[in-house]
């Protein structure tokens, strides 16, 4: 499989600093949706859509190295980036929950899927988002 790219715009935030932090939970919820239907809606656009003429086909449960570069307006700590990304990398397992396991880009994001993640960001307040990278491991 050629790597994929999956732009996800939006502007990140730190949901262990700042009001997110202190926020009630359902307020947390709504702001995790929103970040993986973005995502979702994300990744339908491109060739891993199993509906898009272009369809590249993913076998969920092969290994895969998936890159994120968070394209942000100042730079996060690290453990803040991951959070940051994380309903973004639940995405990645299929959404909404009860998805086809055919849209799945990843089928676990466990320690023993087999898959790598690896986290990067850049300074860029033009185009704030996620830039995904999916790959097969091999």
């Amino acid at each position: 499989m050629e790597p994929i790219t999956i732009f996800v715009g939006g502007k990140l935030t730190n949901p262990l600093n700042g009001s997110l932090s202190r926020a009630h939970w359902s307020h947390k919820h709504k702001w995790s949706m929103g970040w993986k239907a973005a995502t979702w809606n994300a990744v339908a656009q491109t060739e891993a859509n199993p509906f898009h003429p272009c369809h590249v086909v993913i076998v969920a449960e092969v290994p895969k190295r998936v890159m994120f570069l968070a394209q942000t307006a100042r730079v996060f700590d690290e453990d803040g980036l991951q959070a940051a990304l994380k309903p973004i990398r639940d995405a990645l397992m299929g959404w909404p929950p009860d998805a086809p396991t055919h849209w799945r880009v990843i089928h676990s994001d466990a320690p023993d899927s087999g898959h790598v993640f690896q986290y990067a960001q850049v300074v860029n307040r033009q185009e704030r988002g996620v830039r995904i990278t999916v790959e097969t491991l091999t």
